[in-house]
This record gives C-alpha cells, sequence and structure tokens, in this order.
C-alpha cells in the first residue's frame, strides 16, 4: 500500500512541475500549466524566439512572441514594461519580414503602453525611434488581428 501512495504522489508531482509544451497553443498552454508558472512560460517563449532570430527563422521566432504577448494579456499583463518590450521585438521581426504595416503597428501598440504607463526606462525609451516617421504610414496600415485591445 506504502508503494502506491509513493507512486501515486510521485505522479502527481511530476505533473505539477512538467515542462509544458511550447508548441502547444495560447488555449493548451493556459488550460495545462499552473498560473504560476506562466510568466516563466512566456520567458521560456521569449529566449526560444530569441535563439530562432539568430538562426534566421523569423518566422518562428515570430510565433513564440506572439504566444508570449497573448499570455502576458490573458494574465493582465497588458499595460507593462515587459509587453512593451515583447511589442518592440515584435515590431523588429516583422520589419525583418517585410511586413512594415505590422512593425509601425506594434511599435505604435509599444509606444502607447510607454506613454501611458509612464516608463522611464532609457533602453526601452530609445527604442521608440522615431514616432513621427511612423504616424504617416499608420493610417495605410490595418490593424493585427490576433492582438487583443
Amino acid at each position: 500500500m506504502k508503494f502506491y501512495q509513493i507512486a501515486f504522489f510521485f505522479i502527481i508531482s511530476l505533473g505539477l512541475w512538467a515542462e509544458p509544451n511550447l508548441d502547444q497553443s495560447v488555449e493548451e498552454i493556459l488550460n495545462h500549466t499552473r498560473l504560476s508558472r506562466i510568466p516563466s512560460v512566456i520567458a521560456e517563449l521569449e529566449a526560444r524566439s530569441h535563439l530562432k532570430v539568430e538562426a534566421g527563422d523569423f518566422m518562428s521566432a515570430r510565433d513564440d512572441l506572439k504566444k508570449a504577448i497573448l499570455l502576458k494579456q490573458s494574465l493582465g499583463m497588458k499595460e507593462t514594461e515587459g509587453n512593451a518590450q515583447l511589442l518592440f521585438q515584435m515590431a523588429k521581426l516583422e520589419k525583418k519580414l517585410g511586413h512594415s504595416c505590422e512593425a509601425v503597428h506594434y511599435t505604435s501598440l509599444a509606444n502607447q503602453i510607454v506613454k501611458r504607463v509612464g516608463i522611464r526606462n532609457e533602453a526601452l525609451l530609445a527604442k521608440l525611434g522615431s514616432r513621427e516617421q511612423a504616424r504617416g504610414k499608420w493610417e495605410t496600415c490595418e490593424e493585427v488581428s490576433w492582438l487583443q485591445e
């Protein structure tokens, strides 16, 4: 009987500490991962995205950043410096992929967060770049449909 209790305990604790599959959809990650683990999943997705950018796999890197942004928003972290940084990273990726409208959209959203939250991080503010240049392009661009408002 003691063996079964130990085995049962081991199985339960293994499930609690199991690494989520980063290739799952956002909904699956949210459904199968403890809420307290979601920030570390976001960090893992961001790190994996960075490695993919270095390897030149921009499309997969974009998918990982997209998941990280949606996970942050699902936790109520939309108006944070971390989300603004993810949006800036997404803008860089979109620019590398030749999607200037999307890049302008992400940069604009990140700028809005920085402005509303009052972030005074100099490194982040340096990423703002030329906002005036982007304004003219913004009118011709469509909004990114997957991003929650």
